[in-house]
């Protein structure tokens, strides 16, 4: 049995830390398709990649101090909850409208970036920790490139929707 105090595996934070820049860039090549099925205009829809950053940006300065305050696992535990949950808005949206809105609501998903750095220094020697950090950044750099080509893939497979499936399905299984 796991104890409450016992860090995460390293893959788990590494997880969670790219799906902030995935979630943010495997739809993009959807993004006519998305505005195409919501009756909307290609600008309108693109609003889901800049109020994803703006609601991102003051999520990573709110992050900490609430996981200060809450615990880093109750944080992070209630942000992949509500990540599933506007994954699934999306998948299910029928207007542009109800689509950006779930899509701002995953921006919560930064919690996962911003605290596995922190919880990697909290929990492991300083010398051990310099180089996990160091594999959680190159997981940042490497997951927008990986994002727009798998969910190309999985838009010409299945559709747009899917796209959101899989980040549900995903984020669930965390």
């Amino acid at each position: 049995m796991t104890s409450r105090r016992t860090p995460p595996h390293f893959i788990t934070l590494v997880i969670l830390t790219g799906f902030s820049p995935m979630s943010l860039n495997m739809f993009l090549p959807a993004l006519t398709e998305i505005a195409n099925d919501l009756s909307t205009s290609y600008s309108t829809a693109s609003l889901a990649i800049s109020g994803y950053l703006a609601v991102t940006a003051f999520l990573q300065l709110v992050v900490g101090p609430v996981s200060d305050r809450f615990g880093r696992r109750p944080v992070i535990i209630c942000a992949l909850f509500v990540f599933v949950f506007a994954s699934a808005g999306c998948a299910l949206a029928e207007n542009i409208e109800t689509f950006l809105f779930f899509r701002v609501l995953q921006s919560g998903v930064v919690a996962g970036y911003t605290l596995s750095l922190a919880i990697v220094r909290d929990t492991r020697p300083e010398r051990e920790a310099v180089s996990l950090i160091g594999y959680i950044g190159m997981t940042m750099a490497i997951a927008p490139m990986l994002g727009p080509m798998f969910g190309g893939i999985v838009a010409s497979q299945f559709g747009w929707r899917a796209i959101f499936l899989v980040y549900a399905t995903i984020s669930f299984g965390l």
